[in-house]
């Protein structure tokens, strides 16, 4: 067992999620072990016992809390919201939040508000941003731009030019000549994710890139953009960057999923 300091304690009256993993408490009268951020009523401070993991606690009799799942690595409501993250990633159309609700498995208003907690976006800006990098990606394999326009999920040519100014920093035309004429202003700061770099023109940001070596990082850019003149600048702005909240259910992402949602942050953070 672990001392039941005063922050492990407030950490469970607050059912902060940033300690879940961290330890489990169980409850002496019911004999029933939680995750510090379990919704269930909390047990009297005299009647609980902290735990350094799940295995600890059912080594001494205790039995997991059906709502919580503490034994499992992601709450019921986590591993839903992980289904239509996966769901959005590997389908390349248009996504109603009716088709999310039926991939996740919770109701349509309960997984909108879910996602926001969890993510930090709506679904709808969260499929915005993976239209547009799936968008990017076929012009750069030499797609027309009314057919990567149509293949990401755009319904219209218009609705991609009015997510090109968020999202893309420049028309999609300059997006598929290289960034021809274009001015891109860059930066790279640390994070706890590794090094980020933020692409922007003067119209927006035009890319979010994740690595470990500055260089590679820049020549990743240098490469999606060979016509534009790229410049880097100074850190200043980096503020946007550690002000980004991270719930701890984004921190146990697989990288992939884990980039992308950074990114759609930072993107709609920036617009």
């Amino acid at each position: 067992m672990l001392p039941l300091s005063s922050p492990v304690w407030r950490a469970v009256l607050r059912r902060d999620r940033h300690y879940d993993g961290k330890f489990v408490y169980a409850a002496v009268t019911t004999s029933i072990y939680c995750r510090p951020s379990c919704p269930a009523r909390t047990p009297r401070r005299r009647n609980t016992l902290i735990f350094r993991s799940a295995r600890d606690a059912e080594e001494q009799g205790y039995i997991a809390c059906l709502r919580c799942h503490p034994q499992c690595s992601l709450t019921p409501a986590e591993a839903k919201i992980v289904a239509a993250l996966r769901y959005i990633a590997i389908h390349d159309q248009a996504i109603t939040l009716k088709t999310l609700s039926h991939a996740s498995g919770l109701s349509a208003h309960h997984l909108r508000e879910t996602f926001k907690t969890f993510v930090g976006l709506s679904p709808k800006s969260f499929c915005d941003v993976h239209r547009i990098a799936t968008f990017k990606a076929l012009v750069r394999t030499g797609e027309s731009i009314s057919g990567a326009c149509y293949q990401a999920g755009f319904g219209s040519s218009r609705s991609l030019y009015e997510k090109a100014r968020q999202f893309l920093g420049m028309t999609p035309a300059a997006y598929q000549r290289g960034g021809r004429g274009v001015h891109i202003r860059f930066l790279i700061c640390p994070s706890a994710l590794g090094s980020i770099l933020i692409a922007r023109t003067r119209i927006g940001v035009c890319a979010v890139l994740f690595g470990d070596n500055d260089r590679a990082l820049v020549e990743e850019l240098s490469k999606e953009f060979p016509q534009a003149r790229v410049e880097r600048e100074s850190c200043v702005k980096s503020a946007m960057i550690s002000g980004v909240d991270l719930d701890p259910l984004v921190l146990k992402l697989p990288a992939s999923l884990r980039t992308r949602v950074v990114q759609a942050k930072l993107f709609n953070l920036s617009s």
